[in-house]
């Protein structure tokens, strides 16, 4: 059995329970006692919603996390919108590049950048965008719609199967195995 708490640690406890400015586990741990400890000493001094997370101060907390977040996906919306503008602007801009020759290094401004960074540039625009998107349908979907479109998207799929291997079983039983398909 762990040695009893001394009177004045107990009434430290007990105070920093009833000023409801530190958790439960941050309690014990300035005092140096168990979590267990704690909750006891709350419940002796019939403080038994002291550490209730459901109270008022509590939620407000949780809900105004839950607006930071929402606000800093909808910077994130923004953001990724406005990268995917500057890549595709960037994929059509003049280019500039330095070119070794003859008579030594030179930059030269071509129209347009050259293929292989216009595809690089659609590229990233293409991940931007989807990243956006799927944001987005995160910000504002219904989870449980989503599953549902997906479901009916599989049970679609799946029926298309079925279908293609029942018609191709028939054709053999029929001995049309050989036979080239119709378009």
């Amino acid at each position: 059995m762990p040695p009893r708490i001394d009177d004045d640690t107990r009434a430290k406890i007990l105070k920093d329970i009833k000023a409801g400015k530190l958790a439960r586990n941050a309690i014990a741990r300035k005092h140096h006692v168990s979590v267990g400890t704690v909750t006891n000493i709350a419940k002796a001094a019939g403080l038994t919603r002291a550490f209730d997370r459901s109270n008022h101060k509590t939620a407000r907390a949780r809900e105004a996390k839950k607006f930071d977040a929402e606000a800093a996906r909808a910077q994130l919306l923004i953001d990724l919108y406005a990268d995917a503008q500057r890549f595709r602007r960037r994929a059509w801009e003049p280019y500039t590049q330095i070119v070794s020759g003859p008579a030594g290094t030179e930059l030269v401004t071509t129209k347009l950048p050259p293929l292989r960074d216009q595809q690089a540039a659609y590229t990233a625009l293409a991940i931007a965008v989807d990243k956006a998107m799927k944001l987005e349908a995160a910000n504002t979907g219904d989870g449980a719609q989503q599953g549902k479109t997906m479901i009916g998207d599989l049970r679609a799929a799946l029926g298309l199967t079925y279908d293609a291997i029942e018609a191709q079983e028939a054709q053999e039983a029929h001995g049309d195995g050989d036979a080239p398909a119709e378009p």
